[in-house]
């Protein structure tokens, strides 16, 4: 693991590794990885299948797969045992979105809130993962040098450690003047979203601030999380009229089939849309 982290891995890809190697090793009887075999790999993944969702073995797979890729390009495995092995094809699985109601009861129970310094700072955050559809690691990355209010910008580190700009609209820009000026330049540190001793949001601590507001706002049907508010963003992108190769840069996406998800998730508003806007229709009706 460490190798890993030399070579540029993130801390979230290193966890991501450790979750999905260990109980292999484990499964194994703590055999070397050098006498790993395919059908070996074969086994532990019908033992996977038997105890979590196919999404959650898919998941796991990938991780392998890419762990003994890296060993055999690093020079570590004379051949990779995962290249002959194939998996069973997952079925698509769409992700959580937020509905327009849902949406404006989120907003609402966060702006209810945004009479203290932390509730003004948890509102703001729902914003900007609403209007910017951002990765729960890159909006706690944002610094206050990252804002620029007079383009409407902000410059993000994406994965990969790829930088990118994404945009934000008026509201926004002006619930993050406010914000601004609540948080002092005084902090210990630069992050824009932080504790009021200065210290940047963990991961964990934002997942539990819209958690906390998604159970404020009783949104049923739904888990609300920072991916889900990601979600929703896309979606209501291609719905307003976006198209899918700007959302794939918006979403720091290396991949467009990665975005073509949303696409697909809204195609029922992309047919009643189609329904209004059809050339036959309204240039050749009657």
């Amino acid at each position: 693991m460490l190798a890993l982290q030399v070579s540029g891995r993130s801390h979230l890809t290193l966890q991501l590794y450790r979750r999905s190697v260990e109980p292999l090793i484990t499964f194994l009887s703590d055999r070397p990885i050098i006498d790993i075999s395919p059908g070996d790999l074969r086994s532990f993944l019908a033992y996977l299948g038997t105890k979590v969702n196919p999404v959650t073995v898919s998941i796991r797979w990938r991780s392998i797969r890419s762990f003994f890729n890296w060993l055999y390009r690093e020079g570590l495995l004379t051949e990779s045992p995962v290249k002959r092995i194939q998996t069973a094809k997952v079925p698509r699985q769409f992700p959580y979105v937020l509905n327009d109601a849902q949406v404006q009861a989120l907003v609402q129970a966060a702006k209810a809130r945004a009479g203290t310094w932390q509730g003004y700072r948890n509102y703001v955050i729902v914003l900007t993962f609403l209007d910017c559809g951002l990765r729960v690691s890159e909006l706690r990355g944002v610094t206050v040098n990252d804002v620029n209010l007079i383009h409407g910008t902000l410059q993000v580190m994406g994965k990969g450690s790829r930088e990118r700009r994404v945009y934000f609209g008026r509201r926004l820009s002006r619930v993050l003047r406010d914000w601004l000026a609540k948080r002092t330049l005084s902090l210990s540190s630069d992050a824009l979203f932080c504790t009021r001793k200065g210290y940047a949001l963990t991961r964990y601590e934002i997942a539990h601030i819209i958690q906390g507001l998604g159970k404020g706002a009783r949104l049923q049907g739904v888990r609300c999380s920072p991916h889900t508010l990601r979600h929703t963003f896309a979606t209501q992108f291609i719905r307003n009229g976006g198209d899918p190769f700007s959302l794939q840069r918006l979403l720091g996406h290396s991949d467009i089939s990665t975005t073509m998800v949303y696409v697909h998730m809204a195609g029922t508003a992309l047919r009643e849309a189609h329904a209004k806007a059809s050339p036959v229709d309204r240039l050749l009706e009657g």
